[in-house]
């Protein structure tokens, strides 16, 4: 897992690893799809801009039915991306008057390559994560078993259904809470902010300390001449505070109470982030790792009907019966998505419809006598 690539200097901008990947991915694709248009003598800027549109719809579908199917945006359906992407794809060529079944052919294999090699920004994201995959002593039960760090999406999903444990000192209240009406709950503490540099911040330190001494007393000791003392070192700590980090604030806070539980021990900052990077999750299947060796090996399938030749539309029909199957196995596989209806998740729903119309379109172009095939690229 390794969700940012670099930050561009000067700027300090992130590069995320995922959105590299997937548009590197849609680079692959463009230029092996353009290369199939030139060799079967397909128009190439057609293609360029069935890509692009395929690709503008992908990334509208997939954000588009995770709100249908979550009620937020908070995330992305691939299986709703390809679906949708296809759908105005398959409207562009409509309205251009261009052959579906050719432009599909040549583009199809293409987009199941950029899928696969798209599963690797899943998995320096850490998002669509296999089943468990350990013994009941906690060893991995696969030598290619994986398993994620700290506060990445299946760490976080494990703890909020109790199946990760957090140790204490990672568990904070998020300072940008306290104002909620809500009742206030620990949660762990982000990589953002275990990454600062809160023990060599002394300001902030010290204000944590005054107030921390300041509110014990008060609840305490409310007429003590101790009280007093503590209360002007507090209001001098707070004079000197300026355009402080909130979450520098609340890091500082959560240390010195630690501290405050147990006067054996003396706690940095840099102790916690320590221990951070000790915490992982159960061993779990590398599903991504599946799913793009799957799709790279239908890539090269796809790619071998299509430099055969064979009839319009033959590539597209077995792609439709294959792709779905693949994606229903990685579903049984996968554990992050919910399992809805009948025991099956929305994708493998959406994948048996895909399947059924791909048999159709097989057995349709066996049947018929079209004398158009695709031509044969040696």
């Amino acid at each position: 897992m390794h969700p940012h690539l670099w930050t561009i200097p000067g700027i300090n901008f992130p590069i995320r690893t995922y959105g590299f990947i997937v548009g590197l991915s849609f680079v692959i694709a463009l230029l092996i799809a353009r290369r199939r248009a030139k060799t079967s003598n397909l128009d190439p800027g057609v293609m360029t801009n069935l890509t692009l549109i395929g690709m503008i719809g992908g990334l509208i579908g997939g954000p588009l039915m995770y709100f249908l199917h979550y009620h937020n945006f908070g995330g992305r359906e691939v299986i709703g991306g390809v679906v949708f992407g296809i759908v105005c794809a398959l409207g562009y060529l409509r309205f251009t008057g261009r052959s579906i079944l050719a432009y599909m052919d040549a583009a199809v294999p293409a987009l199941i390559l950029a899928m696969g090699i798209g599963r690797l920004g899943c998995l320096m994201f850490g998002c669509c994560w296999g089943g468990v995959c350990q013994t009941d002593s906690g060893q991995r039960s696969l030598a290619w078993a994986i398993h994620f760090p700290y506060f990445s999406p299946l760490y976080i999903e494990d703890w909020s259904a109790g199946r990760q444990e957090v140790p204490d000192e990672l568990m904070w209240i998020n300072p940008e809470k306290l104002k909620s009406k809500k009742p206030l709950t620990r949660e762990p503490i982000p990589p953002l902010v275990l990454e600062m540099d809160i023990d060599n911040d002394e300001l902030v330190m010290n204000y944590a300390s005054t107030a921390y001494t300041f509110g014990q007393l008060k609840n305490s000791a409310p007429e003590s001449k101790a009280l007093i003392a503590a209360s002007k070192a507090y209001a001098d700590a707070k004079k000197a505070m300026t355009n402080q980090n909130l979450y520098a604030i609340g890091a500082a806070a959560h240390l010195v109470e630690l501290n405050a539980k147990d006067d054996t021990r003396d706690l940095k900052w840099a102790d916690l982030r320590a221990l951070s990077k000790k915490q992982f999750t159960a061993w779990v299947h590398p599903a991504q790792l599946y799913d793009f060796i799957a799709l790279t090996l239908l890539f090269l399938l796809l790619s071998a009907i299509f430099f055969k030749g064979c009839r319009r539309g033959t590539v597209l029909a077995w792609a439709m019966v294959l792709y779905p199957i693949n994606r229903f196995v990685m579903e049984t596989i996968r554990t992050d998505n919910p399992r809805e209806f009948g025991g099956l998740t929305i994708s493998q729903v959406i994948c048996l419809a895909i399947f059924v119309f791909g048999v159709i379109l097989v057995v349709w172009l066996r049947m018929t006598r079209e004398p158009q095939k695709s031509p044969s690229i040696a």
